[in-house]
C-alpha cells in the first residue's frame, strides 16, 4: 500500500461517496418534499423564503422522479467507457464532479417537480460516468496485492456517502431544510476538481496511448522511490499485455553465459521494459527466478527517450487495434469475461437492494411509525458502513467467489426471515431481517462486483466491459426504484420473495460459472479460462 497509491485513491474515491449520497439522499426527507404526514408544516404547497416548502408527487411520479438518476447513470455509464479511453480516466472523473456540483445545484434551488426530476438526471449524468471511471482507475492503479484492499475504497465511500446522506436528512428533513440536504452533495465534488490536480493518469491508460515514457514515470510515483521499488519487471507486463508486443529470443548456447544474480545486481541497470543490460546482452529480469537461457535485445530509458517511442510505434502499428468498442467486445475472445462482468452487476441490483435504500423510511413506517423509522433507516445504514468495513478487511483474506456466495445466501436468508416477519406482525423480527439483509449485501455483493471487471479484463476490454456492466446495473436500480413502491403496495411484503430467489440463482451462478481473481493476475485468468491474449507485432 505505497503512500501516494492510496492518495490518488482516497481522492478518486469522492466520486464514489458522492454516487452514495445522491442514491440515499431523498430516502429521510422524502415526507417533507412530499407534504405527506404533515411534514411540511402547517402550510404545504406554499411559497416559504422564496421556494415552494414541498411538491405533490404521486407514487408512480416520486418513484420516476427518485429513480430517474438512473436513467441519466445508464447514458453516463454507456458512453463513459469510450469517453475514459478518449480523454484519460481522471479528466473524466473531473467531468463527473462538474455534474455532480451543476445537478446538486438545481435540485437545492428547485422550483416544480420537473426541475427536481431535471437536477436528479444531471445528478445521475455524474454517476454512470463516476462509476465507470472510478473502479476502473482503482483497478489500474493497484498492486496485485492491495487490489482488493483498493477495489473496495468504491463501495466504502459509497456506502459513506449514504450514511451521510441520512444523518443529513435526519437533521434538516422539516422544510426548507431538505434543500440542504439535496444541495449538499455538490461539497465534495466541488473539492474533489481541485484535488484531482494532485493526482497522477493511469500507467495502463499511458501505455494504451503509447506513452511509455510517461507511463514509466507515473507507475514509479504510484510504487515508490526508485531506490526503493522496482517496477521493471510489472512495466513489461504491462506492456506486453497491452500493446500486443512479442520480443525477440535469441537462445543462448550455456547457461553458463548467464551472470550470477549477485554480479548483475550489483553492477547492472534494470531497463524500461524489465531487463537488465549487460554490455551488449541484455537479460530478462525473470531469468534470475528461471534460469532460463533466453536473451533479449531492447531500447533503454536512460538518455534513450526517443528509443523508447519508436519501440512504441514499431510496437503498435500493423496488427494493433484500438480499445475494443461495445459491438467488438462482445465478438471478441474476452466476451465470456465480459458477460460475467455484466451478469454479476445484474445480480447485485436483482437482490432488491436499492429498494430498501431509497424506501427504507416509508417501508418501515408501517410497521413502526414514521418517527422511529428514519432512526432505524440510520441504523441501518451504519450496519450496511460496517459491514462493509469487514468487507475491506476480508476482501485480501478470503477467496472473492467465498465472499459472493455468502453474500447471496445472507441476503435469501434475511429476504425469507423479512416476509416471516411481516406476515405474522413480528416488528423486532423485521427490523433484523432488514439489518442482516444490509450487513450480507455489504461485505460481498456490495464491492466486489465493481472490481471484479478490473480484476479480469485487460485494458482494451475493460472501458467498454465496464460501460455496459454499469448502464445495467443503474437500468435494473432504475427498475427497482421505479417499482418497488408500487410492488410493495399490490404484493405487501411479499415483494421480498422475489428478491430472494434472484439472490439463491445468483449463489449458484457464482459458484460454478465466475473465476476467482484474488492475488491472481489478469493473464493467470484469462489463461484459466481459455481467453488468448490479443495478437501483436513481433518486434
Amino acid at each position: 500500500m505505497p503512500p501516494y497509491m492510496v492518495q490518488c485513491s482516497l481522492v478518486v474515491s469522492l466520486t464514489s461517496l458522492s454516487i452514495g449520497y445522491v442514491i440515499g439522499s431523498p430516502n429521510i426527507p422524502e415526507s417533507s418534499i412530499r407534504g405527506i404526514n404533515d411534514d411540511c408544516g402547517a402550510n404545504p404547497f406554499t411559497i416559504q423564503h422564496g421556494f415552494p416548502n414541498c411538491f405533490q408527487f404521486s407514487d408512480l411520479l416520486w418513484g420516476f422522479a427518485v429513480g430517474c438518476f438512473c436513467l441519466g447513470a445508464c447514458a453516463g455509464g454507456l458512453i463513459g467507457g469510450t469517453l475514459q479511453n478518449r480523454i484519460g480516466r481522471v479528466r473524466s472523473l473531473l467531468l463527473s464532479s462538474l455534474f455532480f456540483v451543476f445537478g446538486s445545484l438545481v435540485l437545492g434551488l428547485t422550483y416544480h417537480p420537473i426541475q427536481f426530476i431535471i437536477g436528479r438526471i444531471f445528478l445521475g449524468l455524474a454517476c454512470g460516468l463516476g462509476g465507470v471511471a472510478a473502479p476502473t482507475y482503482l483497478g489500474e492503479i493497484s498492486t496485485v496485492h492491495a487490489r482488493g484492499t483498493l477495489g473496495t475504497f468504491h463501495q466504502l465511500f459509497l456506502v459513506i456517502g449514504l450514511l451521510l446522506s441520512n444523518l443529513v436528512g435526519l437533521a434538516w428533513s422539516a422544510p426548507p431544510g431538505w434543500r440542504f440536504v439535496l444541495a449538499v452533495n455538490g461539497l465534495p465534488a466541488l473539492a474533489q476538481c481541485f484535488l484531482l490536480r494532485s493526482i497522477v493518469e493511469s500507467p495502463r491508460y499511458l501505455v494504451s496511448k503509447m506513452q511509455l515514457n510517461e507511463a514509466q514515470v507515473v507507475l514509479q510515483k504510484l510504487r515508490g522511490a526508485e531506490a526503493d521499488v522496482d517496477i521493471e519487471q510489472e512495466f513489461q507486463e504491462i506492456v506486453q499485455l497491452l500493446l500486443g508486443a512479442q520480443l525477440p529470443v535469441q537462445e543462448k548456447d550455456t547457461e553458463e553465459s548467464l551472470p550470477t544474480v549477485a554480479s548483475a545486481m550489483s553492477v547492472q541497470r534494470v531497463d524500461s521494459l524489465g531487463t537488465i543490460s549487460t554490455g551488449s546482452t541484455v537479460i530478462h529480469s525473470s531469468a534470475y527466478t528461471t534460469l532460463t537461457t533466453t536473451t533479449t535485445t531492447v531500447p533503454t530509458l536512460g538518455g534513450h527517450h526517443g528509443e523508447v517511442e519508436k519501440f512504441a510505434r514499431q510496437g503498435t502499428t500493423g496488427t494493433r487495434q484500438e480499445p475494443y468498442g461495445i459491438i467488438e467486445l462482445f465478438q471478441s475472445e474476452c466476451r465470456g469475461l465480459a458477460i460475467i462482468g455484466v451478469l454479476v452487476h445484474f445480480l447485485q441490483q436483482a437482490s432488491g437492494i436499492n429498494g430498501l435504500v431509497y424506501y427504507s423510511t416509508s417501508f418501515l413506517s408501517s410497521v413502526f411509525g414514521s418517527g422511529l423509522s428514519k432512526y432505524i433507516t440510520v441504523g441501518v445504514s451504519v450496519c450496511n458502513f460496517m459491514g462493509t468495513i469487514v468487507g475491506v478487511y476480508l476482501i485480501d483474506r478470503v477467496n472473492r467467489k467465498t465472499l459472493m456466495v455468502a453474500s447471496f445466501v445472507g441476503i435469501s436468508l434475511s429476504a425469507t426471515l423479512l416476509v416471516i416477519g411481516a406476515y405474522y406482525d413480528l416488528g423486532p423480527l423485521v427490523a433484523a431481517a432488514v439489518f442482516l439483509y444490509f450487513a450480507t449485501f455489504a461485505f460481498g455483493l456490495g464491492p466486489i462486483p465493481w472490481l471484479l471487471p478490473a480484476e479480469m479484463l485487460p485494458t482494451y476490454a475493460l472501458s467498454s466491459t465496464s460501460s455496459v456492466a454499469t448502464g445495467v446495473n443503474w437500468i435494473m436500480n432504475f427498475v427497482i426504484g421505479l417499482t418497488f413502491p408500487s410492488l410493495t403496495k399490490a404484493l405487501g411484503n411479499a415483494t421480498f420473495i422475489l428478491f430472494g430467489a434472484f439472490t439463491a440463482l445468483g449463489a449458484v451462478y457464482i459458484w460454478y460459472f465466475v473465476p476467482e481473481t484474488k492475488s491472481r493476475s489478469i493473464e493467470q485468468i484469462m489463461a484459466e479460462m481459455g481467453v488468448p491474449a490479443r495478437s501483436g507485432n513481433k518486434l
